[in-house]
């Protein structure tokens, strides 16, 4: 008599909405790396599930693979080989202004989108740097502090600036209500600092994204006509001090071109872990 060995079912896999239900599984996906993931774990967080522009790739009964879909798309892939189906999913629904994220996550699920979207800029590679506790270089300068409510006009204006600057779009002129709040948001979750000299913003930063283990910055921006004076490096300085306060690590991201960026957060210890990509449509 011979027995047959029966093998195990393949599990499977099933590209689906994510809901609040799936905060753990969804949580436990993006853990498996704390920084490159930091912006949708804190996201998820702030109840992003509730938002329904979640996706998630199913396998085996746990989330594998994760998508922030919307005017932002952010990508997370367990496995390479998912970037077919969260493209399709951008593909079924509306292409986004921009979609950020781990490097070779962001152009995978862009090489497999059927629809071929032609980002009008593409911003590859950006370096992904951290700073930890104990490794900041610079002592820091006094007076910064948190943004307040009555900053809301000058940082506002500061931050449109900077974003001309960058990309050459004037988001005043595009939205600015919602420009308006977005900044609003940022000072009331104490996510925005400046740096005053002679009742001016002269240099300004905020955080993207905040866990209990890591937070990220952007924003971060010395008005022209204080640059090349050590006020950017002496602010981040003082800035990483209160963060690294509060968490073990920040991290941030630069485009590969700004030298001038690199060498100052050289300069504060942080280390270059990894790269992200930014295309914009």
């Amino acid at each position: 008599m011979t027995i047959e060995r029966m093998s195990a079912p393949a599990a499977t896999e099933r590209v689906r909405r994510l809901d609040p239900g799936d905060a753990a599984a969804t949580a436990a996906a993006l853990d498996v790396d704390i920084v490159r993931n930091v912006f949708l774990r804190s996201e998820l967080r702030l109840g992003a599930l509730r938002s329904g522009a979640w996706w998630g790739i199913e396998h085996g009964g746990t989330v594998r693979s994760v998508l922030a879909s919307g005017t932002l798309a952010v990508p997370w892939l367990g496995v390479l080989d998912d970037a077919a189906a969260l493209a399709a999913v951008l593909d079924r629904h509306r292409q986004p202004q921009l979609m950020t994220g781990p490097r070779e996550h962001v152009l995978a699920v862009h090489r497999a989108q059927r629809s071929h979207p032609r980002p009008r800029e593409v911003r590859d590679p950006q370096p992904l740097l951290v700073l930890r506790r104990g490794d900041l270089q610079v002592a820091p300068a006094v007076g910064l502090r948190r943004g307040t409510a009555a900053d809301l006009d000058r940082l506002t204006a500061e931050s449109a600036a900077m974003h001309r600057e960058e990309m050459g779009v004037d988001p005043l002129a595009i939205d600015p209500g919602g420009w308006r709040q977005r900044m609003a948001t940022l000072i009331e979750r104490g996510w925005s600092y400046v740096l005053e000299d002679g009742g001016q913003v002269i240099f300004k930063a905020e955080l993207s994204a905040w866990t209990p283990e890591v937070c990220m910055v952007q924003g971060v921006f010395t008005v022209p006509q204080r640059r090349r004076q050590g006020i950017g490096t002496a602010a981040m300085a003082a800035l990483c001090r209160l963060l690294l306060s509060e968490v073990p690590a920040c991290t941030l991201y630069v485009n590969h071109f700004n030298t001038a960026a690199r060498n100052l957060y050289d300069r504060l210890g942080f280390e270059h872990v990894g790269d992200f990509a930014t295309l914009f449509f």
